[in-house]
């Protein structure tokens, strides 16, 4: 079984990286290249939980957790490409002797921390069960008396219950609930590192991933977090799934209901502990097994000399650690710290009033608080941008956006015929957009194309306004038909006294749809003279930039 078990992780590991290679060459086609942040159960319990749904196929992710409360958690030890990289590091890290080794694999409470932080980070997915909570009953009293509810009887108090419910969630749906799980989950953060550390790194050396060289804003802290969690590996075996995976934190708990485990015979068992030499999960085989710690990697049932350990169906009760080992008082704490961490960051970040005019999402992502509420960070959408124009935010859209895609024109600009980041996303913060959509021909002309920011000039650096020379470069390279960006012929006089004619360049705010190619462009590359921002932007209409009198009065041009 061990020997299958290692089958099982080389073909999910190599699964894994072909999904990297094929998302990096752009063949998208038929491939799910997103099948494993799909089947993650955390991503698909947390965005239910900040969105109400269950967003395409994070399904896989039920399968996942059916899968665990039969086996175990397979998923750590045969599937999961992170836990399988922590294997294979550990193995080439310091070799242990046999005292050492079974020393250093024996449970210790700080591998509770990953529950506390699985609390944590539901807890600030779950906010707006609080308020829906408090107004429910005013809410279901409303409902009782409406017109929407014909029957009587039974049937009428069960429907005002149910109305009043989802009329009070409604109401607190928005701005009530961020998603952070992305941060620590294991094929998030593996799909991020891999895309904006490790890939760049190794092309540095082999030139023979990209077709040329990619950078990635801050990338390096992402690869030092990356390879912090391996080298932890050489200190404390698979450091990063016992003690920090809320992943694994979620499965631990699905696994006390697994008709499958580790069964010890302490007739045969001698109390010789050499199960414990290469146990991957410090899950106490030698005595009462910690289920919700087990990752079924089947090692001890082949260190025992004795035959004393077997994995079976439905074993005895008596001979299990059932629950995690999890103290009431730190639980209660570590939902204290998700309570008050979410309004913490929330009001610190830019996401109304003071919205960062750098924050540029990709077109087709959906408004700010939604969007926060359904990206998971995995920068699937930044690996797979042919331009390089999607970087890995730092605080830029606030303490929530940390690691969220943004648009840095400096470092490449939005293809008009591209629109690949919104088929990888697997959580629908970047919904799939179809060219004619982006573009708005065909059926979406009457709603005009996606902007994604406005473009703006610093006269102080242009060259045509502050140098007196010819340059017509942003004009040139405009994409949109007819051009966002056009010349005015001016006489002016230069600094010799001379009268010379000048093109200078100007920005029709409604045709621009802020794709950033002007500014990647424009030769003054310092600073660039033409720059877009987040002004304008589709996916909000009170990020609005002009007014004009209508009938109606008042109406944004973006509106």
């Amino acid at each position: 079984m061990v020997k299958i078990r290692r089958a099982y992780e080389v073909l999910f590991l190599g699964l894994f990286l072909f999904f990297l290679l094929i998302t990096d060459l752009r063949f998208l086609k038929g491939w799910p290249v997103s099948l494993f942040l799909e089947a993650t159960p955390l991503v698909a319990v947390a965005t239910a939980l900040t969105t109400h749904t269950i967003y395409r196929n994070l399904g896989w992710g039920l399968g996942v957790i059916a899968l665990t409360m039969m086996f175990g958690r397979v998923w750590c030890n045969w599937i999961c490409p992170f836990g399988i990289l922590h294997h294979v590091f550990g193995s080439i890290g310091p070799k242990r002797s046999v005292k050492n080794a079974i020393e250093v694999n024996r449970y210790r409470k700080i591998f509770a921390i990953k529950y506390y932080i699985l609390a944590a980070m539901l807890i600030m997915a779950s906010l707006w069960i609080v308020p829906t909570a408090i107004d429910a009953p005013g809410r279901i009293a409303e409902a009782y008396g409406s017109a929407e509810l014909k029957s009587h009887g039974v049937a009428r108090v069960f429907g005002a219950i149910g109305l009043g419910i989802s009329r009070s969630a409604a109401d607190h749906k928005a701005g009530n609930s961020t998603l952070q799980i992305g941060l620590l989950d294991p094929i998030a953060l593996t799909v991020r590192s891999m895309t904006t550390s490790v890939l760049p790194t190794v092309h540095m050396a082999t030139e023979g991933v990209y077709t040329e060289q990619r950078e990635y804003w801050l990338g390096w802290i992402v690869g030092i977090i990356f390879i912090g969690f391996l080298v932890a590996n050489w200190f404390i075996p698979r450091f990063f799934c016992r003690a920090i995976c809320p992943l694994g934190a979620l499965l631990g708990i699905f696994s006390r209901f697994s008709l499958w485990r580790i069964d010890r015979d302490p007739v045969r068992c001698t109390d010789c502990d050499l199960c414990l030499k290469n146990c991957e999960g410090a899950s106490d085989p030698h005595k009462d097994l910690r289920k919700s710690e087990c990752f079924v990697c089947l090692n001890c049932i082949e260190d025992c000399p004795h035959d004393a350990l077997v994995y079976r169906f439905l074993p005895r009760k008596a001979s299990e650690v059932t629950y995690p080992a999890v103290g009431r008082r730190e639980l209660v704490l570590s939902c204290l710290t998700g309570l008050i961490l979410y309004p913490m960051a929330r009001r610190s970040g830019g996401i109304k009033k003071n919205f960062n005019r750098g924050v540029i999402r990709p077109p087709g992502s959906v408004a700010e608080d939604e969007f926060l509420r359904r990206c998971i960070k995995c920068d699937q959408c930044i690996r797979v941008c042919p331009t390089n124009v999607l970087q890995p935010s730092l605080f830029e859209g606030g303490l929530e956006g940390l690691w969220t895609p943004i648009m840095i024109s400096k470092m490449g600009w939005c293809e008009l015929n591209c629109t690949l980041c919104s088929q990888v996303c697997p959580t629908g913060a970047i919904r799939e957009i179809s060219i004619a959509e982006k573009l708005g021909v065909g059926p979406f002309e009457s709603k005009g194309p996606i902007k994604t920011g406005t473009a703006f000039y610093n006269q102080g650096r242009c060259l045509p306004w502050a140098m007196d020379t010819s340059c017509v470069v942003c004009e040139e390279v405009c994409p949109v038909s007819p051009k966002a960006i056009f010349t005015r012929n001016v006489d002016v006089v230069n600094r010799w006294g001379s009268k010379i004619e000048l093109k200078r360049p100007f920005i029709d705010p409604v045709k621009c749809i802020g794709c950033g190619i002007c500014e990647h462009e424009c030769p003054v590359k310092d600073d660039p003279a033409v720059y877009v921002t987040a002004i304008g932007e589709t996916r909000d209409k009170t990020r609005s930039l002009l007014l004009s009198l209508v009938h109606d009065g008042p109406e944004s041009v973006f509106g």
